[in-house]
């Protein structure tokens, strides 16, 4: 009788761990502007690297530097649970037969075959599309879902406005070919339950561009990628590379696809908002007022989509930066991003993970700066990326949840968190052990405690204590981008939480351009703190 209990307990953990694995994976769906797990009902936040493979190879790079498994275990290690991988639409209707070995001998390339000939030999004798099923189910192997992205048409790299892959009948943009190919790749990964999600096009752009043709042809691409697998969301973007969705606002997507409708923007330091499309803005103005204006202007052209009685998911599917550090505008407009992304709790694709490329523009191995592994494809590129992004891969917002709203106090210049020490001095740290907060517009109280947080002075440590009546332990939100946590002290003198370099300890100093002033371009990115709702 014992061993039959056991056998029948062995069976039923193995049917459980079964089931979680397809619950983990597939299917997805939308529930107002989330993503859910539709076996569950339960939130799912997709944390995505974007991994390429629409270039002229026209299989994910990365196949030259390391084995197959290690490539993907090396997204798992640094917790991202989900990757756009992108491929060129000529790979499904004109290419579907090529062999890998026989596209590089075309491509000048040989010491790319020799590394894929000593990593991952057997990819050089397989179609694209084979290539692409390998990479697929190892993905699926590692619990790693995939948002299949349709990034040109031709396979190249993406974009300039005079590419000829921009935009409906472009030499390169014929719309049937395309839906052809989209349908194509819908019907092939059917069975592949790592494919979560499938969008129509990267980045749409140039001067042809019109919202008659974006309708019609965006609406018809999205109903037949839902015939040919109704299981995918189908994600949607905008125009003028990605950035603009503002439209809708007027005449909605009118189609029905069920519970699979998602959109989704991109943004860059070079991107911009409107007018303001020079990188060099985010080291010539006061930096409180451009964040303010581009997280305002990023609301009015993509984000209004997530708020209202007919809200529906958007995916930051493409936002980058230089990983080498080197950028100042990158690492502020990286700061700023982060507290839009943070502060809403986005689904979102980092551009990217791959850390060179076999061929781009005719160069051979070149690097990726923008990647989240060098040209090795062995180290982070970026070494303060676990903690920088902490808190922007963990889930904070679940609908289905039962708790209540509290708040996590974060630091977006450092990634990190507000912890309480045992000197009860504010302090930050990692974002796993943080101390929660109720706010009321004025007192910073700690959760399930009558304490709160309060200053001592200019230039000393902030605590939390007893003392909740005085005016030094009022706060309020300052300055343009709201990212200031300001109070005065007895002379009544108005200072900020600051945070040294030197030290994880959190005081209170003279606050750094919290005024709209043009003249004040001192960097307030140690004085941003932003209370981060979270019912998880």
């Amino acid at each position: 009788m014992l061993t039959k209990s056991i056998q029948s307990l062995f069976l039923l953990l193995i049917i459980f761990i079964s089931s979680s694995q397809h619950a983990n994976a597939y299917p997805l769906s939308t529930q107002s502007r989330w993503i859910i797990d539709e076996s569950t009902n339960e939130r799912v936040k997709l944390v995505c690297g974007n991994w390429a493979g629409h270039l002229q190879p026209m299989i994910p790079e990365g196949l030259d530097r390391r084995p197959l498994k290690e490539l993907v275990g090396e997204l798992v290690k640094n917790k991202f649970n989900c990757v756009r991988l992108t491929y060129a639409i000529y790979m499904w209707t004109r290419y579907e037969h090529d062999i890998v070995n026989v596209t590089f001998s075309h491509l000048d390339a040989p010491e790319v075959v020799d590394g894929i000939t000593k990593y991952n030999p057997s990819i050089l004798k397989m179609t694209h599309i084979e290539a692409f099923d390998a990479v697929v189910n190892e993905l699926g192997n590692q619990n790693v879902k995939v948002l299949l992205d349709n990034h040109v048409s031709e396979p190249k790299w993406c974009c300039h406005d005079d590419d000829e892959n921009g935009f409906f009948f472009d030499r390169h943009f014929d719309p049937q070919e395309w839906i052809q190919g989209l349908t194509l790749a819908a019907q092939h990964f059917k069975a592949h339950h790592a494919i979560v999600a499938m969008s129509l096009r990267n980045e749409l752009h140039g001067p042809r561009q019109n919202l008659k043709d974006w309708y019609k042809y965006m609406s018809q691409a999205a109903l037949a990628i839902h015939k040919a697998n109704p299981n995918v969301l189908v994600v949607i973007s905008g125009l003028n590379y990605d950035t603009e969705l503002q439209f809708l606002r007027k005449k909605p997507m009118n189609i029905n696809l069920g519970q699979k409708m998602v959109f989704e923007t991109h943004l860059y330091s070079w991107s911009g908002i409107g007018t303001l499309k020079l990188k060099e803005i985010w080291s010539k103005q006061p930096l409180n007022r451009i964040c303010a204006n581009s997280i305002r202007g990023l609301d009015q052209r993509a984000g209004f989509l997530t708020t209202g009685v007919n809200a529906v998911p958007l995916i930051m599917t493409e936002f980058g930066f230089d990983q080498t550090g080197s950028t100042v505008e990158d690492n502020r407009f990286l700061t700023c991003l982060q507290t839009y992304l943070v502060g809403r709790d986005f689904d979102f694709g980092l551009w990217a993970f791959h850390g060179s490329y076999y061929v781009r523009e005719d160069k051979v191995q070149l690097d990726e700066t923008f990647g989240l592994v060098d040209a090795t494809w062995h180290k982070l590129r970026y070494p303060n990326f676990t903690d920088k992004f902490q808190l922007l891969q963990r889930k904070n917002q679940d609908p289905t949840s039962k708790l209540s709203n509290s708040y996590i106090m974060y630091h977006p210049l450092t990634g990190k968190c507000a912890q309480v020490n045992n000197n009860n001095q504010l302090e930050i740290g990692s974002c796993e052990n943080q101390k929660r907060w109720t706010y009321d517009g004025s007192k910073l109280l700690l959760s399930d405690t009558k304490k709160c947080l309060t200053a001592s002075g200019e230039g000393l440590p902030v605590s939390v204590s007893d003392a909740c009546h005085r005016s030094n332990s009022s706060w309020r939100t300052a300055s343009l981008s709201k990212l200031h946590l300001a109070t005065f002290d007895q002379y009544g003198k108005q200072l900020c939480l600051h945070m040294d370099s030197n030290s994880s300890v959190v005081v209170t100093s003279k606050c750094i351009c919290i005024n709209d002033d043009s003249l004040c371009l001192d960097d307030p990115q140690s004085q941003w703190f932003q209370l981060v709702a979270t019912n998880v």
